[in-house]
């Protein structure tokens, strides 16, 4: 019998409720509660009212690639380049508990668009500019989570089957995971944690709350100073 993998999911608890009650995946607050409407709206007005603004040329780059869902090339510290998907159309999970607690310890609210989105608003709040953002498309009210302090937290998937997932590029994930079975007995500790950080996949469907379990993540250090250090606690 093949062995199934367990994968990893890193988010905050703004989210586990709904994870919860509904499963992962059934519902993408970007799609269904038009978060990413809400963020191509704040972009628009941070292209047009920031261009002078220090902190927004920090993060132009990646504003847009997030708001048009699109790949963007990235240079680490160390001069490598990767190119980094910001696509949000679906749900991604990690083999690695360790890239889905680096995930979920680097995006403080869980989701890189709400994240972006609370920071765009923050800084034309700053520098005074006059909006409002529609009813229509503001469906997750996120004005509630603006002074609130979330807890990171990582759902794990049990035992999932390889043919409900595809990898990043959209090709069927079964050949890759094939070729994990084989490598991952063969590496040290070492090439295991930096090869499996990029050993992302997309769910095709939802996940049963059945199917999951919780936790929530205490962590230490950061991976850019290489001392990264976690632990999970159920949930």
């Amino acid at each position: 019998m093949t062995h199934k993998f367990d994968f990893f999911h890193g988010t905050s608890d703004i989210f586990l409720d709904s994870i919860r009650k509904y499963g992962l995946g059934k519902i993408n607050p970007n799609i269904d509660y038009k978060n990413l409407d809400v963020l191509i709206y704040l972009n628009n007005l941070a292209k047009k009212y920031l261009q002078h603004n220090e902190e927004y040329k920090k993060h132009k780059d990646t504003s847009n690639a997030i708001a048009n869902q699109t790949e963007l090339k990235i240079i680490d510290s160390l001069g490598k380049e990767y190119l980094h998907n910001y696509r949000h159309d679906c749900i991604y999970v990690a083999i690695s508990r360790a890239r889905a607690a680096i995930y979920a310890s680097s995006n403080k609210y869980g989701s890189e668009i709400l994240e972006r989105i609370i920071f765009l608003f923050n800084l034309l709040k700053r520098e005074n500019i006059e909006f409002q953002i529609p009813d229509s498309i503001n469906l997750f009210n996120f004005e509630k989570y603006l002074s609130y302090e979330p807890k990171p937290i990582i759902v794990k998937i049990n035992r999932f089957e390889d043919e409900k997932l595809e990898r990043e590029d959209g090709l069927p994930a079964k050949e890759s995971l094939n070729f994990l079975r084989y490598m991952i007995p063969k590496m040290s500790q070492k090439e295991k944690f930096e090869f499996l950080q990029f050993c992302n996949f997309r769910l095709l469907e939802p996940v049963d709350t059945k199917r999951l379990t919780f936790y929530e993540l205490d962590y230490d250090g950061s991976i850019e100073n290489n001392n990264f250090e976690f632990t999970l606690s159920e949930i």
